[in-house]
């Protein structure tokens, strides 16, 4: 094995080590990579150290991913997903076991705007998980539902870990954004088509009941009330027009802008400042007020970015050091010499996925293993976008296994054990989930290349 691949395990390791044995911030542990990293440049770390640093402090990625933190915390401050869930509980909630398509439903739409599972089981589980346990779900099915629908955040875009695996280098020269974006989006649907499989099956297997009259409001009156907050899915509308289809191509013909100004474009910068934009229109009347309001909305949401950021910062750094010392050559070698079927990688690399995911959260696993995955997926004849969609897909079972956030997060708000969610969670979630990835790294399941 070469250098650069002793570098990559070597910076596995140690964040697994210090992940699983000292509990600190998963952030600190990607300096010590970076570190490490670079002691395997030989006399190349001096020269490499800043170069590699300044590309993780200056990557688009990193900006766009703190200002999606932002703009979801502006989202959730503004109350703007709980007048969403209200219209689609005036939408579905008379259907039996309304309450946990709406959970479902919910969820998929809290992901377009916020990639956070936890936060996605906070937000749409302290809403309907009264509502499942009026209607006769147990309190173990309702907690399940809603800490394995907590996984669209690691799907459906955006989201940290499209940002971390972007920030790759060898996944930045192979996988456009905006491709990526839409092949996020298909995979989202084949998650919400199992999802909503998952409601619909455990509904008639438990006879559970549509959500009480009472907690259903005339869709007349929840749509009056909260129509404005739909809105805010024209951030990623009106990018998504700019930069697909006849619009995009209107402007691609104009001569004074063309295909070099289309290019430099970059849609995942552009998608989170549309959709502040929006928030800040639409939820203007629920906004800090103030000086001391605004500082005290800063000074709560401050600890969302001190993971991320170094996270993010140092992936990025990691994999700048990594590429120059030839990881993606010898990545490739030592994969292809392996001689291992493309079903069978597929196989393995997903399960290698699911267990690193059991003690760490998926924006970490990807930071961990995502560049050496996709390597040994590329190495066996995946296409690159789909090896990371099949990447991301894998690394959405962190809501459906033992020890992840949303699972106490949802157990938490059921008021139960979170060992009484493992095997509904297993069965319904996590081996569904398994299998649908594997078919989409097969290509059985078409994604838009």
């Amino acid at each position: 094995m070469g250098m650069a691949v002793w570098a990559l395990i070597s910076f596995i390791v140690i964040i697994l080590i210090w992940a699983i044995f000292t509990k600190r911030n998963i952030g600190e542990a990607m300096i010590l990579g970076f570190i490490t990293t670079l002691l395997f440049a030989g006399d190349r770390a001096f020269e490499l150290f800043l170069p590699s640093l300044m590309r993780g402090l200056t990557h688009e990625v990193v900006f766009a991913s703190l200002a999606f933190i932002f703009m979801a915390q502006l989202i959730n401050h503004t109350g703007l997903i709980g007048r969403i869930i209200q219209i689609l509980n005036s939408l579905i909630g008379r259907l039996p076991g309304g309450a946990a398509y709406v959970n479902t439903f919910g969820s998929g739409l809290f992901a377009l705007v916020a990639g956070s599972g936890s936060g996605i089981a906070a937000t749409t589980g302290s809403i309907t998980i009264p509502w499942m346990e009026r209607s006769g779900w147990r309190k173990e099915h309702a907690a399940s539902i809603v800490a394995g629908n907590s996984g669209f955040g690691s799907i459906i875009p955006p989201n940290s870990t499209m940002f971390i695996m972007l920030g790759f280098a060898p996944v930045a020269a192979s996988v456009g954004q905006s491709s990526l974006f839409i092949a996020l989006y298909v995979a989202g649907l084949y998650a919400l088509v199992h999802r909503v499989l998952v409601v619909f099956i455990m509904t008639k297997r438990y006879n559970i009941q549509p959500v009480h009259p009472d907690l259903i409001q005339p869709i007349g009156t929840s749509f009056r009330a909260g129509w404005t907050s739909l809105l805010i899915f024209l951030g990623i509308i009106v990018p998504l027009l700019i930069n697909f289809g006849p619009l995009a191509n209107w402007f691609i013909s104009l001569e004074g802008v063309g295909q070099s100004a289309m290019d430099a474009i970059s849609f995942i910068v552009w998608v989170p400042v549309f959709m502040i934009l929006f928030t800040l229109v639409v939820g203007r009347n629920h906004l800090p007020k103030g000086k001391k309001e605004w500082s005290r909305f800063f000074e709560k949401t401050a600890p969302s970015y001190f993971v991320i950021g170094p996270v993010l910062i140092f992936t990025f750094a990691t994999s700048a050091v990594l590429n120059e010392i030839g990881l993606t050559e010898q990545l490739q070698a030592l994969m292809t010499s392996f001689a291992v079927p493309k079903w069978l990688m597929i196989a393995i690399v997903g399960i290698v996925i699911t267990l690193v995911a059991t003690p760490l959260a998926t924006s970490a696993t990807i930071a961990t293993i995502g560049l050496a995955s996709f390597g040994a997926l590329t190495a066996v004849g995946v296409d690159p976008l789909l090896a990371v969609v099949t990447i991301m897909m894998f690394g959405a079972t962190e809501g459906s296994t033992p020890t992840s956030g949303p699972i106490y997060v949802a157990t938490g708000m059921a008021k139960i054990g979170a060992e009484k969610t493992y095997i509904p969670l297993l069965i319904y979630y996590t081996i569904p989930l398994l299998i649908i990835s594997w078919l989409i790294g097969m290509g059985i399941l078409p994604i838009p290349l």
